[in-house]
């Protein structure tokens, strides 16, 4: 007696996006990748490392001792170090369960592929837009009260700067966005590939038998 075989329900639209990002964030870390591909997953993640170690620290140190709480600067350094000791912890933790979610199936490793997609978006829309931003002159910090002409010409100044600064950080985030877009794009294509060539593979292997 044979059984007719019968199609796998069809997902819903939330289901097939879920799974689509749990199966690009697979591919992202440990699928096939072209040198263009290696540079845009490895310049993320170098300058991610670079703003958890480096950058929080320095807020709070400036935070600390200067902006908000006015502490001396021993007591600014320890907490520095303190935040920056617990993000480089962070980091090889982040490090090791992204590697041990590899091949892995259930929620809980599907979660964590998905926080690593969601640290990429974080990393490229809106990390390296405001280091740009941060590099290029622009500050967060409200300006001092103008109170002469040479305050005057110096807010001026200031104004163009935080200007061109917002502008180059809105240019990174769309230099991110298409950065995104080219390996959703590239993900799409190497998966097509390598359907093709496994139907391929075992229509073979069925005509050989």
């Amino acid at each position: 007696m044979t059984l007719a075989y019968r199609n796998p329900p069809r997902r819903g639209l939330l289901a097939r996006a879920w799974r689509s990002i749990d199966d690009f964030t697979s591919w992202l870390l440990y699928g096939y990748e072209t040198w263009l591909v290696a540079v845009l997953k490895a310049l993320p993640l170098f300058l991610f490392a670079y703003f958890l170690i480096f950058y929080i620290p320095n807020y709070v140190y400036y935070g600390l001792t200067l902006y908000v709480l006015h502490f001396s600067k021993d007591v600014g350094f320890l907490a520095a170090n303190l935040v920056g000791g617990g993000n480089f912890t962070a980091l090889i933790v982040m490090a090791v369960w992204a590697q041990a979610a590899r091949g892995r199936q259930g929620l809980f490793w599907a979660l964590i592929r998905y926080l690593v997609f969601a640290q990429y978006l974080l990393t490229v829309l809106v990390l390296i837009p405001f280091m740009v931003f941060n590099l290029a002159g622009g500050s967060l910090w409200p300006w001092a009260p103008i109170l002469t002409v040479a305050d005057e010409v110096v807010g001026f100044a200031r104004g163009l700067l935080q200007i061109r600064a917002l502008l180059l950080g809105v240019v990174a985030a769309g230099l991110g966005a298409l950065s995104f877009v080219y390996l959703w794009f590239e993900f799409r294509r190497v998966t097509r590939r390598e359907a093709a060539e496994a139907t391929s593979t075992a229509a073979l292997l069925s005509t050989s038998r």
